[in-house]
This record gives C-alpha cells, sequence and structure tokens, in this order.
C-alpha cells in the first residue's frame, strides 16, 4: 500500500500542486530574510529545531517564532480570537507558549500571548496555518474556521503572506488510526486532498511536509515508536521543505548535516523534501 501511495505521489499529486507548492517566491523582497509566524501546535513548534540552521547554511536569515497550544486545531484558534477581540473570558485571552528563534538563538517567553499580540508584535513576511493532526483529515473541520482564522490574519498582519501547513499521518503504531477506521496511507490521502483543496479554493500556496514524509525510505524512521511526533529526523526533514519553501530554494544544496544522522539519510531527506517541492 506504501508504494502505491508513493508511485500516485511522484506521478500525479505532486504534479497536481506544483502550483500550490512551487509557485513563486514567498514574498517580493530581495533581501534573503524573512519573518514568519507559525500559527500552529506540536506539529509547527518542531520547525524551530533546524529550519533556522538549514536556512542559514542555505544563505539566509530566519527570524522563525511559533505561538503553540498542543493539538490546537483550527476551530479552537479562532475561539480563541473571538474571545480577543470582544474583550471576553480574561483566563483565556492569552493562552499560547511563544517561542522564537532570531539569529539562530531560541528563546520561549516567559509570558503566555494572545493571538492578536503575535500577529502585532512584529510586521510578519509569512504567517502559516495548520490543522490539528487528528482533524486533518476531516473537510468539515475546516469550516467555517479555516476562513475566520485566514481573515483574522489578514486584518491584523495584512502584509503577510498566508501559507498552510500540510502536517504528515501517523505513524503505524499510533491507535487513532484504529478509530478513524482506517491505515496511515489512507489517512494521508485524505489530508492530502483536504489540504489541497483548501489552498485551492484560497489561492493559498503549501508547506508539503506531509508529503515529503510519505516519500521518503523507510518512513517510520522520522517516528520513535510510541510517539506520533516527529524525532529529530523528522524535524531535519521538516525543515528542509520549510526552507525550500520559504526562500525559493533546492533543499539540496544545504550542506548542514546533524550528529545523528548519515550522510546516505541526509540526501535521501533532501531528494524527498525536493520532489515534494515540486522539483526535478
Amino acid at each position: 500500500m506504501r508504494n502505491s501511495v508513493r508511485k500516485m505521489l511522484l506521478c500525479g499529486a505532486i504534479g497536481a500542486l506544483a502550483v500550490l507548492v512551487n509557485a513563486a517566491p514567498v514574498t517580493d523582497k530581495n533581501e534573503n530574510q524573512l519573518k514568519v509566524l507559525m500559527v500552529g501546535n506540536s506539529f509547527s513548534i518542531c520547525c524551530l529545531d533546524f529550519t533556522p540552521q538549514i536556512a542559514a547554511n542555505l544563505g539566509y536569515n530566519l527570524d522563525l517564532a511559533s505561538i503553540y497550544i498542543g493539538g490546537c486545531s483550527l476551530e479552537r484558534h479562532c475561539k480563541n480570537f473571538q474571545s480577543e477581540e470582544k474583550g471576553e473570558a480574561p483566563g483565556i485571552k492569552k493562552p499560547y507558549r511563544y517561542d522564537r528563534s532570531v539569529a539562530n538563538v531560541r528563546t520561549v517567553s516567559k509570558n503566555k500571548i494572545s493571538l492578536i499580540e503575535a500577529l502585532t508584535n512584529t510586521v510578519w513576511d509569512v504567517v502559516t496555518i495548520q490543522q490539528a493532526s487528528h482533524a486533518s483529515w476531516n473537510p468539515q473541520t475546516y469550516e467555517p474556521w479555516g476562513d475566520q482564522l485566514i481573515a483574522a490574519i489578514r486584518k491584523y498582519a495584512p502584509k503577510a503572506k498566508i501559507l498552510v501547513q500540510e502536517t504528515w499521518s501517523y505513524p503505524p503504531w499510533d491507535g487513532r488510526l484504529k478509530k478513524f477506521g482506517f491505515d496511515g496511507p489512507e489517512m494521508y490521502k485524505r489530508l492530502h486532498q483536504t489540504y489541497g483543496d483548501f489552498a485551492q479554493k484560497r489561492g493559498l500556496e503549501i508547506i508539503p511536509t506531509g508529503t515529503a514524509a510519505e516519500i521518503v525510505t523507510n518512513r517510520n524512521q522520522l517516528f520513535t515508536k510510541p510517539d506520533f511526533h516527529f524525532n529529530k529526523v523528522g524535524t531535519y526533514l521538516q525543515g528542509l521543505v520549510w526552507a525550500g519553501k520559504l526562500f525559493n530554494v533546492d533543499p539540496r544544496k544545504c550542506t548542514y548535516t546533524p550528529s545523528f544522522v548519515t550522510e546516505k539519510r541526509v540526501k535521501e531527506l533532501q531528494e524527498s523534501a525536493a520532489q515534494a517541492l515540486g522539483l526535478r
């Protein structure tokens, strides 16, 4: 099944999404630097592990920030925002942990932050969004929350380009697959279609992390049992995809090789990232 999914990706799905994932540079800026805010959860905060280092190795300066609630869905982000705008429920007005990596130095704020504060504390070049992983495959969970979150970003960060991270499917040992009634490859197929439809209808581009994970050889090695989050190898792959998309650069040019992965494996990961980005 996994091989058939990989063949489908390489032959059809990647080409169909090429307009979304490899359409143009993220901004019209000529500088080799970007300020990026991730409105997400545990599938985005891990981008801070290696994306800044990879970007720097490729010759780019990435100021990368994350507002984080574990398992946070589009619906929860929107309800947090709506409460904040109305001045309601003071206890949940600042629910987000705030991490930021500037010049490859990561800091974690001692104080929590609200969505509006995060959107307005910097003039962001890019703001990214994503669905919670457990709902990523279900298109009904994107409405109307996706549009409401996009509207909030455009209101409070009007200069930012909005990108959608395609998250990844669960490894075979995750018990929720049984509850869903399908396996990992089928979860990927559904979330891939759902993210693609969501982004295309709104004219947004995709960061194809989930596709890169599906292409890579020995996919399960991106995880450490029993976890469904990426391990270090997985977050390195994620960093390659993000840096490649954000700066419109071929991740195969990266020469940064972490100590925990072999050069051979690095090449495999880079090739998977490049293929997911629609590069030949």
